[in-house]
């Protein structure tokens, strides 16, 4: 009996982390295709860095990092350690940072407030990995991916901002 219980809880684990991906990932596209026509309208008139990655590696890449921020939320929502509130509340401020970054640049056209929203999620971002550095190491170690990338996307922000 003991032994199903156990099946049945990791099981329910994995429909719980597989949700968060999951929603991540579709919130992500839906983000993607709202922002799309101001791709390719405004976004290819720009000047933009030699180091600009072709446009379908961005879908790639961030559908990986929803992923891993889907994963970082299951992790810290399922812990049973209950000294994550500060880390839950610095992992909502991020992903209400990178929710607001795209339509903000691509919609609204505002390249430097863009820019300052990358860096607030870039500070976010470190906080979050700081925080839970001892307390969700999986979470930790994950953000390290994500934060690389928009250090890489605050230059190319940057840029974009500088040039044009």
């Amino acid at each position: 009996m003991a032994l199903r219980q156990g099946i049945k809880n990791l099981l329910i684990n994995w429909v719980w982390l597989l949700v968060w991906i999951v929603l991540l990932v579709l919130i992500g596209a839906g983000i993607g295709q709202i922002t799309k026509p101001g791709i390719d309208m405004w976004y290819k008139t720009l000047q933009r860095s030699p180091l600009t990655p072709p446009d379908y590696i961005f879908g790639i890449v961030w559908t990986i990092l929803y992923a891993i921020l889907g994963t970082c939320g299951w992790v810290l929502w399922s812990s049973p350690n209950t000294n994550l509130r500060c880390a839950k509340i610095i992992y909502v401020a991020q992903l209400i940072l990178n929710w607001s970054w795209a339509p903000l640049f691509f919609m609204y056209h505002q390249i430097g407030l863009s820019l300052l929203f990358i860096v607030g999620m870039i500070f976010v971002t470190i906080l979050l990995i700081i925080k839970t550095y001892r307390t969700a190491t999986w979470v930790s170690c994950l953000c390290i991916f994500y934060l690389a990338w928009i250090l890489f996307a605050g230059y190319l922000n940057y840029y974009i901002w500088y040039y044009n």
